[in-house]
């Protein structure tokens, strides 16, 4: 029996995008539902495991305390899935009878995990470094045939519109589609459901896809109903608002936890503010500094996690339209307590002067790995180093492929190298000593 339509039924599609076999009802019964194939495709895929040596907030940490980008990853997936658990609970819109509450977790929580799976060595630096290399590889070859939007796409590289890449083209490269994942896995990975270049003006700051990937970027909403608008961007997809705000949650209040730890922030500071989010019910004083810096944690992703939810039910006519503007978290009564957070985590974490000595050491290892795969990538007839550098890497080009191909393969490249591969392949190349 069919279950009854209702406004959740576009979004919650188990079709595998690249895939011509046809996908079984969300509601029928398995063993192992097509979600939580999705999630373990993601944990078993050489880019995840990847991540484990890729910088979260602090490079090369000298604790094992301190979190990398594959601690993060699976720790906003269980702050997605509690998420999706508070909204399957509270729902009254026919949710429960169009899917299991754990493929619904299943979902959110593979969106999750999946999140941060195309970001460079040394995150948001790496991609800096990245767009600054394109930038100068454009200015000095002003006859490059790349089109307006293929400039834009290297102008501005974006782990978030890499992440697409790896999941569907990089990963599982030998077939259509990459990893197969489902329509309603994708949509909810999806933060920024537009190309970099578009005809008006966007509601979304990044965007989420490379104009090479943009034929299975547009079955992912193709398949979840969505329709492209005359901005030429997509709404986004209802449950990538709950991935955005775990991330949201985690990378600010686990952030100033390791800020705490690391000693970058003061312990009584980090806790003051963790417990103006959420206000222990008994005294804490008593209590070791690191457990009280613990439990302060907990509750603050606690209370943030059920304000998110209150937000996300309260707007999810607008939600579910697509006429959303806001983040869940921006909307929270916690927000101003986590803005002071988000503050003092950049201030005294990201501008400490070991992260920034590390990023600079970084930042010369992406641009000149990227300026050797370049002259590679391009030569019309690679000369013996040239042809080394293709072995080395593994950079397989065909014969049909544009300038902007090529060049894509090479952020594809380094993007995905962990900070440790970067940088000791750059030295290896270079000559140059020790500079971790």
């Amino acid at each position: 029996m069919t279950a009854p339509q209702s406004p959740w039924s576009p979004f919650l599609s188990p079709g595998r995008i690249g895939s011509r076999t046809a996908a079984t009802s969300p509601v029928e019964a398995q063993r192992r539902s097509e979600f939580h194939k999705d999630y373990d495709r993601i944990i078993f895929s050489s880019a995840f495991r990847r991540l484990s040596d890729k910088t979260q907030v602090v490079p090369f940490p000298k604790s094992d305390y301190t979190r990398r980008r594959l601690t993060h990853s699976l720790e906003v997936s269980c702050v997605g899935r509690s998420l999706a658990t508070e909204i399957y609970d509270g729902d009254q819109s026919g949710l429960k009878e169009q899917i299991a509450q754990g493929d619904f977790e299943a979902i959110v929580a593979t969106a999750c995990l999946a999140h941060d799976i195309g970001n460079p060595p040394f995150g948001h630096f790496g991609e800096r470094a990245i767009q600054d290399w394109a930038h100068n590889w454009i200015m000095t070859h002003p006859d490059n045939p790349l089109t307006p939007a293929e400039r834009q796409d290297l102008l501005k590289f974006e782990g978030n519109a890499q992440s697409f890449r790896v999941l569907t083209r990089l990963q599982m490269a030998n077939r259509y589609g990459g990893m197969r994942l489902t329509a309603a896995s994708l949509g909810a990975v999806i933060k920024y459901p537009r190309p970099s270049l578009t005809p008006g003006k966007s509601r979304y700051r990044k965007h989420g896809v490379f104009q090479d990937d943009w034929t299975l970027f547009s079955a992912v909403f193709e398949a979840s109903g969505r329709s492209l608008e005359a901005s030429g961007e997509f709404s986004r997809h209802p449950l990538a608002w709950l991935s955005e705000a775990a991330d949201d949650i985690c990378y600010v209040i686990i952030d100033l936890e390791d800020g705490c730890k690391s000693g970058a922030i003061p312990l009584a500071e980090g806790i003051g503010i963790l417990e103006r989010i959420a206000p222990p019910e008994r005294r804490t004083d008593s209590i070791p500094d690191d457990d009280r810096l613990a439990m302060a944690r907990a509750l603050a992703i606690n209370r943030l996690v059920q304000q998110a939810a209150v937000v996300f039910r309260s707007h999810f006519s607008e939600i579910l339209e697509g006429t959303f503007a806001s983040s869940l978290v921006d909307l929270c009564p916690a927000r101003d307590a986590y803005q002071t957070a988000k503050s003092v985590v950049f201030d005294k974490v990201f501008r400490s002067p070991r992260v920034l000595e590390l990023e600079v050491g970084g930042y010369r290892a992406i641009q000149g790995l990227l300026e050797m795969l370049a002259s590679a990538v391009l030569a019309q007839r690679p000369n013996r180093l040239e042809d080394h550098l293709l072995s080395l890497f593994s950079l397989r080009i065909a014969d049909d492929a544009t300038t902007y191909q090529k060049l894509l393969a090479c952020t594809d490249a380094v993007s995905g190298m962990t900070d440790r591969f970067c940088m000791e392949q750059f030295q290896k190349l270079t000559g140059y000593g020790n500079i971790l």
